[in-house]
C-alpha cells in the first residue's frame, strides 16, 4: 500500500525531516511513504475572514494532491480516537477491500476547511490536546510505520 501525507506548512526543521525521510525509507519496501508540504496561505489570519480565505485556498491546494484513486484520511481533532493496534486493523481492512493508495491531509494553523473534511472516508484524531505541526507530522509518519509493522508482524510494536 502507497501512502501520501499531504501538509500544510514548509520548511519544517531538520530533525522533523530526517525523522519523516527515515520512516519513509523504513516503508519503501512496504510500498512507500511520500511527504508532500504546501506553503500555508498568506492571509490576514487575525480577522474570521482572512482566516476562512486561508482555510479555502490551503483546501484546493491540499486536495489537488490527492492522487486519482487514494482514499482521503484528515486528521483533524474532530476526528476518530483511536489506538495504534485499532489504526493498524483500520489499514488492514481498507487493504483488503482493495485500496492501494491512502492519503493523509493535515491542514494549517487553522485547520481543515469543510470542503477537505467531506471528502475524507475517515478522520483521524491525536486526541484533544494541541500538538505543534511538525510534531504532529512526525507523530503521522510514525504511526503508519507503526501500523505496518502491526500488519506484517514485524517486531517495532511492543
Amino acid at each position: 500500500m502507497r501512502f501520501r501525507i499531504v501538509a500544510v506548512g514548509k520548511g519544517m526543521p531538520r530533525p522533523i525531516t530526517q525523522l519523516c525521510d527515515d520512516y519513509a525509507k523504513r516503508l519503501k519496501r512496504h510500498g512507500g511513504l511520500e511527504v508532500i508540504e504546501i506553503p500555508e496561505a498568506r492571509a490576514d489570519r487575525e480577522r474570521e475572514a482572512g482566516r476562512r480565505q486561508a482555510m479555502a485556498d490551503e483546501a484546493q491546494r491540499l486536495l489537488a494532491k490527492v492522487p486519482d484513486g487514494a482514499l482521503v484520511v484528515t486528521l483533524d481533532r474532530g476526528g476518530k480516537l483511536i489506538d495504534s493496534e485499532a489504526f493498524a486493523a483500520q489499514l488492514g481492512r481498507w487493504r483488503d477491500d482493495g485500496e492501494r493508495s491512502i492519503c493523509f491531509l493535515l491542514g494549517g494553523p487553522d485547520g481543515l476547511d469543510d470542503s477537505v473534511l467531506t471528502q475524507a472516508r475517515f478522520s483521524l484524531s491525536f486526541g484533544p490536546m494541541t500538538f505543534p505541526h511538525p510534531l504532529a507530522r512526525a507523530m503521522l509518519c510514525e504511526q503508519v510505520y507503526r501500523a505496518v509493522t502491526i500488519l506484517e508482524r514485524i517486531p517495532y510494536h511492543r
